[in-house]
């Protein structure tokens, strides 16, 4: 094998990798959308445009809140507000969890 054919080979696996985490990423976004209606999230939380005001808007949450932060809220959402209505979604597997972190913490 060449030096030329070692580039090719490298650059197509890099290819390969840039568009493979760009289909991730937009599949954990969908997720993310799919989880946010399905849970009921906008009944309470603005996002888009529309949904409830009982609680804080979602559209600059990443603004607001680090992952860390966003993460917390979801799985113990009394440990910071000992009065909030907001569940728990502890019960939730982990990649949905990420997945709703993730896109959380990018809306600025």
């Amino acid at each position: 094998m060449t030096t030329r054919d070692v580039m090719k080979a490298a650059a197509a696996a890099g290819l390969a990798l840039v568009l493979a985490t760009t289909a991730w990423a937009a599949n954990d976004e969908g997720r993310a959308a799919e989880l946010i209606d399905s849970l009921g999230c906008k009944g309470c939380h603005t996002l888009n445009g529309g949904g409830g005001t009982l609680g804080p808007a979602l559209d600059a949450v990443g603004k607001r809140l680090d992952g860390s932060q966003i993460r917390r809220q979801l799985l113990d959402p009394k440990a910071a507000n000992p009065g909030s209505m907001m569940p728990s979604y502890a019960n939730l597997p982990e990649k949905d969890i990420d997945a709703l972190v993730d896109y959380l913490k990018d809306l600025k």
